[in-house]
């Protein structure tokens, strides 16, 4: 992804005909290192986002609206205290880089104009969002840093605001830019250039030779072939004025991978979009939220990982315990033999050959004795071992049940975690690892506590919701729907309660494909068709067990469906 000064330059100034003059209503922090700021112009309300995420950081207009923390970060407080109802005049790079910076003029205490620029500084793990004064010192910063020895800055309220270090040529400076390319001597030339001038990409560097039709690997540079590059390099560091500019998005695998500001002829599948801004919420957005989802929960992978493993081997160790006690009877035909033989048994034998009268065939066999005790007392020994294995038999074959079915339950939490992304659902999940003992109990606060809401669709006309754990199941199929209401569940795999609002009306076949597919999609395994039970709301019984979300049936349909989210009757 080409996220050079080229490509943030033009992003810069898009933006800023899309803000400029807007007024700052709100400031949120629904990530440790993202900023949301809701502005307002011409009665329209914008999210604008800043986020300083080593691997994806990155400034666009619109995305995901995120659920707040119950308490917000001191940089969150500070930012409410000096941008809300703030104005912003303008958005620029600085220092040709990738650094974006919004020029704002709020009010203090005392009423009296203040002029703020909120910097977004992206660049990789360096990625930072500070708050500067008009006097060039550091109000506040998102990551505060004494001294950093590569970028050789303090990053701390109250310091000076220095530019990060720049050792390379900036793109604009035409003559030394000149002058560089006159000492090429061969090789490569697109490292070459990047290697010398300051915000380019290597895939950039690429283009900028193929549209001079300069060969990469050409040994010298003439006159006019310098002209060229910097005629060319020029361009691209203008080109949101110019006609070339026609912003397009990677697709590769179903995915948005890369954007650019016009068609690269190293791609040949390159799909046009409105906007720049467009182009990085399709290639952003979505690898974010994946991002975070797998950063948030990947303590509950671990838990739930941990848990299946002691559970597993809880029930290897207690079937070897169940093949032993099968051997129950063999042990007590033992002590039959032995005190039908007493007569040719004394004390001090190690072994007794007997005939077991077990087998039609009757055949000699031999029995191992404790040679410290009499022919009666190893005949007592095995009626009492034998006694034992029976009663384990039945606590083991309990215990094995327990096991099955806190393994099944186990199993249904990790569509779950897959599923959860917001505080609340993370937290669901949490009480249900921490109840079987994966996690340690939470203390969580009634009134800070907000129950997740499941996922809704509406197809015509009916509403379907979607549970996106146990707890969400449990509350949507016993307390929320009603009898008549319609239950959708896969059938041989742990997955989301799907429940079709009939609200006394007949549901058609076409609403029930939909909301079977959905549940499909919901489930382990949505990789293929499978098989999807439905039957109304009054069929179903809570699971004996009385675990959440289990639930025992018998009367139902089935369907043999494709997995599909249809996020097309999402409800808005």
């Amino acid at each position: 992804m080409p996220n050079d000064y080229i490509t943030i330059n033009a992003l810069t100034q898009e933006i800023n005909a899309l803000v400029k003059d807007s007024k700052i209503d709100k400031v949120n922090m629904p990530e440790k290192d993202e900023v949301g700021l809701n502005i307002r112009s011409n009665g329209a309300t914008k999210l604008l986002t800043l986020s300083c995420n080593a691997n994806n950081p990155r400034v666009h207009i619109g995305g995901d609206k995120k659920s707040n923390p119950l308490t917000a970060p001191s940089f969150c407080m500070h930012l409410r205290k000096h941008l809300t109802g703030g104005i912003i005049n303008s958005v620029t790079t600085l220092a040709e880089d990738r650094i974006i910076c919004f020029h704002i003029t709020s009010h203090n205490e005392m009423r009296d104009k203040v002029d703020f620029a909120l910097i977004a500084e992206m660049m990789g793990r360096y990625s930072n969002i500070l708050l500067v004064k008009n006097n060039g010192v550091i109000s506040d910063t998102l990551k505060q840093v004494s001294y950093d020895t590569m970028t050789k800055r303090c990053l701390l309220p109250g310091a000076k605001y220095s530019l990060p270090p720049q050792s390379k040529l900036l793109p604009s400076n035409r003559e030394k830019i000149t002058q560089l390319l006159k000492n090429y001597d061969g090789n490569d030339l697109a490292k070459f250039l990047i290697s010398g001038i300051s915000g380019l990409a290597l895939i950039t560097a690429k283009q900028i030779l193929n549209e001079c039709n300069i060969p990469n690997n050409s040994n010298t540079l003439s006159e006019r072939q310098i002209n060229q590059i910097t005629d060319v390099l020029n361009e691209y560091c203008n080109i949101y004025d110019s006609k070339s500019y026609r912003p397009c998005v990677l697709k590769q695998n179903d995915a948005y991978t890369d954007f650019f500001v016009k068609k690269y002829s190293d791609y040949e599948n390159l799909q046009e979009v409105k906007s720049l801004n467009d182009g990085v919420l399709l290639c952003t957005v979505e690898k974010d939220r994946i991002e975070r989802r797998a950063d948030k929960t990947k303590f509950l992978q671990k838990a739930y990982a941990s848990q299946r493993k002691k559970i597993l081997s809880k029930l290897a160790k207690n079937n070897e315990k169940l093949q032993e006690c099968k051997q129950a009877e063999d042990i007590k035909k033992y002590g039959d033999l032995i005190l039908s033989n007493i007569y040719s048994i004394k004390k001090g034998d190690k072994t007794a050959q007997v005939i077991d009268y077990y087998d039609p065939n009757c055949p000699t066999i031999e029995i191992k004795l404790d040679e410290r005790l009499t022919p009666q007392q190893n005949s007592q020994a095995f009626y009492k071992k034998y006694a034992k294995l029976k009663r384990t038999f039945s606590v083991v074959n309990k215990h094995i049940e327990q096991l099955e079915d806190d393994l099944q339950y186990l199993d249904s939490i990790a569509p779950a975690i897959a599923l959860c992304s917001t505080a609340d659902e993370i937290s669901e999940l949490q009480q249900e690892l921490a109840n079987m003992g994966a996690l340690k109990k939470l203390k969580i606060e009634k009134t800070k506590y907000k129950p997740s809401q499941p996922i809704a669709y509406e197809v015509d006309d009916f509403v379907i919701l979607v549970g996106k754990n146990n707890i969400q199941n449990d509350k949507l199929t016993f307390k929320v729907a009603n009898g008549g209401d319609l239950w959708i569940h896969t059938q041989k795999a742990h997955g989301s309660h799907v429940i079709v609002f009939a609200e006394g009306r007949t549901i058609p076949d076409k609403v029930i494909e939909i909301a079977c597919e959905i549940a499909v999609f919901y489930s382990l395994g949505n990789n293929a068709k499978q098989e999807c039970d439905y039957t109304f709301r009054r069929n179903l019984k809570r699971h004996p067990s009385g675990k959440p979300g289990m639930v025992l049936y018998t009367t139902y349909k089935t369907a043999y469906v494709s997995p599909n989210r249809h996020e097309e009757y999402l409800a808005k």
